[in-house]
């Protein structure tokens, strides 16, 4: 009997695991895709740096407001795998809307379910992940992250296929879109079941305890800087490093590279290196070798730093989420939503402002802002780390 408990309940772990892994790796293959056909997209609708912040900054209100909704009132209620596998379809088909409008407006408009569908989407799998390894004492955070670099790797792939090859987007994206309904499906089927589920009485608004708030500050910054390395970075190499548009995609893939090694042998480099190490000077270690890189103003060694820089940063998030988790005094759920919300606005307020930036100085000047804020970030953890 005991062998039979034992069994399933490994099979429920891995179940999980999985839905886990592709409730982040499906949305971020569509939005690398996205983001790696900027220039197309810019192009296409003759938009500059400052139109494409905007649309940015109004995918962020609506992000916000999702992800509180999301985290205090419909988890409670329905628990994290039915929101989770209904919210990201919602960004992929957006997604795909935004690739045939026909003018800003329509573009614009876009973002605004987009913005609902990752504010519901971000809070839920880190939820999922922490009731994870708060039943089956084992560490799964890493795995969710490397979701998102996974994600990236093939979409900035499918990019650099585009573009190399001048297709017209529409037929990907539509295609991306529509197979995200079966993959939603896969999510619910998969993700944790009802009894494992978190369930409780939705929580009203209050400021979080000052631990959580530091925790969510370090967040707003590190994730800030990976939307930063996301929706600008293609642009950058292509415009300031004169980088094909094809070969410019690449700097996605390099950074996805990085940090999908960092996630997959996260547990090691803990065990060899200690967490602390891992989440502390890595990053800054990381930080300084992409400052030292962007004096060379070279799109080949810039490349190569980059997969070193995602591997570097890769476990941050993860590691002060869990911090978060541990020294914070309110729930998972409400804890996990407060992080999101301050941490995840980041990535539309930096990538935001390095577009208005852009108007006046380069976006070269601004990667090197970009490492400076992620040096101090793995500082000031390395102070607070327990």
């Amino acid at each position: 009997m005991m062998k039979n408990f034992v069994s399933e309940e490994v099979k429920i772990f891995r179940r999980a695991t999985f839905a886990l892994i592709i409730s982040s790796t499906y949305p971020m293959i569509v939005v690398g895709c996205y983001f790696g056909v900027t220039p197309w997209t810019l192009n296409r609708l003759s938009m500059d740096e400052s139109d494409f912040s905007f649309a940015i900054l109004l995918f962020g209100v609506f992000f916000i407001i999702s992800n509180q909704i999301a985290g205090r009132i419909l988890v409670p209620k329905y628990g994290t795998k039915l929101i989770m596998s209904l919210a990201f379809p919602l960004v992929t088909f957006s997604t795909f809307l935004a690739i045939i409008s026909s003018s800003y407006f329509y573009f614009l408009l876009t973002f605004i379910p987009a913005g609902i569908g990752w504010g519901a989407s971000g809070p839920i799998g880190g939820i999922h992940s922490q009731l994870i390894e708060k039943h089956f004492k084992k560490i799964v955070a890493p795995y969710y992250a490397m979701g998102f670099n996974l994600g990236i790797l093939v979409g900035g792939i499918l990019a650099g296929i585009i573009m190399r090859n001048s297709y017209e987007p529409y037929l990907f994206f539509g295609a991306l879109s529509f197979l995200s309904v079966f993959v939603s499906f896969v999510v619910y089927l998969f993700g944790l079941p009802g009894k494992l589920d978190f369930k409780g009485e939705g929580e009203k608004f209050k400021i979080p305890d000052n631990n959580v708030l530091l925790f969510g500050i370090l967040l707003f910054f590190v994730f800030g800087s990976n939307g930063i390395i996301v929706d600008w970075s293609t642009l950058w190499l292509s415009k300031d490093l004169n980088a094909p548009f094809h070969l410019a995609s690449m700097g996605l893939i390099a950074f996805s590279i990085g940090g999908i090694f960092a996630n997959l042998f996260s547990n090691s480099l803990i065990n060899l290196f200690t967490e602390k190490f891992v989440g502390c000077h890595f990053v800054m270690i990381g930080a300084s070798i992409m400052f030292l890189s962007l004096l060379t103003d070279s799109f080949y060694i810039i490349f190569a730093v980059l997969s070193i820089y995602g591997f570097a940063v890769a476990n941050l998030i993860p590691i002060v989420i869990r911090q978060a988790v541990k020294q914070s005094n309110d729930s998972i759920p409400m804890t996990v939503t407060n992080l999101t919300t301050i941490g995840l606005s980041s990535t539309m307020i930096m990538p935001a402002a390095i577009g208005f930036l852009a108007e006046t100085f380069s976006l070269t000047l601004n990667m090197y802002l970009l490492c400076i804020i992620v040096f101090t970030s793995g500082a000031i953890f390395l102070t607070k780390y327990k």
